[in-house]
Formats: structure tokens, sequence, C-alpha cells
């Protein structure tokens, strides 16, 4: 089984083309909607979909879903893998915030609009230089309307495990992101089993959906 887990301002309808490729390859899938009010909130719904399912699971983390996955999988005997895309993937007591200071400002960096209730938004003209900025423009449209808001708690705290170390996983680095640096991507995938690299933007699932399905079926 596949939990597809999503980043940040986002929810479980990006993964609807390749929930709906998977189901048709026989697979059988959960796409989460977090709550995105703090890790341990997030992490905790992708434990109680774990909880909920017999069997082995596959555990997809895009973005910030990586924090989550991560968290999610600490403990758990039941995920044969993790996968990684363009994904945070730390060690159990870094910060993403800490560690992307290093790195090149992305788009995203500077184009988060704060709010006075300890949340973010990515305004929509961002959204679509950031998040899709390879997808196709009725795509990229849509999926910036159905942005929401997210706490800053989210990105600012660590994952608190290393699942990695014992579970086999994949990262995938998205070459043109310009939300999560690339060169970022291919620091933290130097944490996973096996690396992908694909010439796209921050969301495969939507601007390369046969490529990225390809390699969520690769094993």
């Amino acid at each position: 089984m596949y939990v597809l887990v999503h980043g940040v301002a986002h929810g479980a309808w990006c993964w609807e083309r390749t929930r709906t490729d998977l189901v048709a390859a026989g697979h059988e899938v959960v796409a989460l909607d977090l709550a995105l009010t703090s890790l341990a909130d997030d992490a905790s719904i992708v434990v109680d979909a774990l909880d909920r399912f017999d069997g082995p699971k596959i555990l997809v983390g895009h973005s910030y879903g990586g924090l989550v996955i991560s968290k999610a999988a600490g403990e758990r005997a039941d995920v044969e893998h993790l996968v990684y895309v363009a994904a945070i993937m730390l060690d159990g007591d870094q910060l993403f915030t800490d560690v992307g200071a290093e790195f090149d400002a992305t788009e995203l960096a500077g184009a988060l609009v704060i709010g006075d209730d300890g949340t973010f938004t990515v305004a929509h003209e961002t959204a679509l230089v950031a998040f899709y900025n390879e997808c196709s423009h009725d795509d990229a449209r849509n999926a910036a309307a159905q942005l929401r808001p997210t706490s800053i708690t989210c990105v600012m705290s660590p994952a608190g495990a290393e699942p990695w170390r014992t579970i086999p996983s994949t990262y995938v680095v998205c070459e043109r992101d310009q939300a999560i640096d690339a060169a970022m991507q291919r620091s933290m995938a130097q944490r996973a089993t096996k690396v992908v690299v694909l010439d796209t933007d921050h969301s495969p699932f939507l601007s390369r959906p046969k490529e990225f399905l390809a390699v969520l079926t690769a094993g």
C-alpha cells in the first residue's frame, strides 16, 4: 500500500493523478490531508493511517511531507520503503530552517506571506513560479488556487527520528525546483538508499506524472 503525504500549503488533492495511476496499476493507495498545524499533529495523522491498514506500506513524502514521514515512521515495523520527493530528509535533531540557510535562496524563500496567527501562505503568482514552473498553465493555476495556510511551526521542528537508517529509501531530486534548492536536495539525498533525478519542478506528480509513477513503482 502507498501512503501519500503532501507538503506545506497543499492537500490530498495534489496526489489525485498519482493516486489514479497507482490504482490503475493494481496498487492500494491512500492520500492524506494533513492538518498543517504542527509537525506532531501531521505525523499523528500518518500514524493513524498506518494503524488502520494491514500489511507493508510505502510512505511517500513530498517537500515538508519528508519531515512528516520521518517522524511517523520512527518506530514502525510495517513501513517497507520511504520515498522523499524534493523533500526534507534530515538528521533527527536538525532544523530545516538552519540547514536551508546554507544554500541558495529560492523563489519561495522570500515570498511567503506571514499572518498574525502564526501561519504562512503562498501568494498565487509566487506559487506558479515556485511550485509549478514546469507544469501546464491549467494545472499550475488550478493547483495554486487550492493552496491553504500552514503553521510556521511545521517547518521549524526537527523530525526527532531517522527511519531511513533502517528502512530502504529513495530520494527524488527535482533539478528545476524553485521551492527547495536542488543543491540542498542532493545534499539531503546522500542519506537515501537510492537517488533518482528528475529534470522538473517541485511538483513532478503534476509536471511529469508518468516519469514519477515509474519511480514510485520501480521497487
